[in-house]
C-alpha cells in the first residue's frame, strides 16, 4: 500500500477570513512557527503539497498527502483539529475528497513524500 492524496475544499465561516489570513501570515514569517508546524504534521503523517486560494474570502483548495494507514476519518479529524490548517480558529469548513490515483494509472498530483 502507499500514501493517499486528498483535495480539500476549505470555505471560511462568515466573518472569519481576515483573522485566518492574519494568523497564517504571522505563522509564515521567520520564527512564526510555520516550519515547526509543517515538520510536526509530517511526523504525524500529514503533508500539504499546495494551497490555492481563489479569493481572500475563499474558497481555498489544498492538496494533502497522508502516510499509509491513516483513514479518511483520521485525516478529517486532523484537518478540523487545532494543528490542522485552521490554526484552531474554527474559521474553516473542510470538505476532504480522496483522490483515486488508480483512475490516472497510478499518477499522483505530486511526488510522494511518504513512500
Amino acid at each position: 500500500m502507499a500514501s493517499n492524496f486528498y483535495i480539500v475544499h476549505h470555505e471560511f465561516r462568515a466573518g472569519t477570513s481576515s483573522k485566518w489570513w492574519e494568523t497564517a501570515y504571522a505563522a509564515m514569517v521567520p520564527g512564526g512557527g510555520w516550519d515547526e508546524a509543517v515538520a510536526a504534521n509530517k511526523e504525524k503523517g500529514f503533508f500539504n503539497h499546495s494551497a490555492n486560494a481563489v479569493t481572500a474570502n475563499g474558497p481555498v483548495y489544498c492538496i494533502w498527502e497522508t502516510k499509509e494507514g491513516i483513514s479518511i476519518e483520521e485525516f478529517q479529524e486532523f484537518i478540523d483539529g487545532p494543528t490542522g490548517p485552521g490554526f484552531g480558529l474554527s474559521a474553516l469548513m473542510n470538505i476532504c475528497k480522496p483522490i483515486d490515483t488508480s483512475l490516472m494509472n497510478g499518477q499522483t498530483p505530486y511526488p510522494r513524500v511518504f513512500s
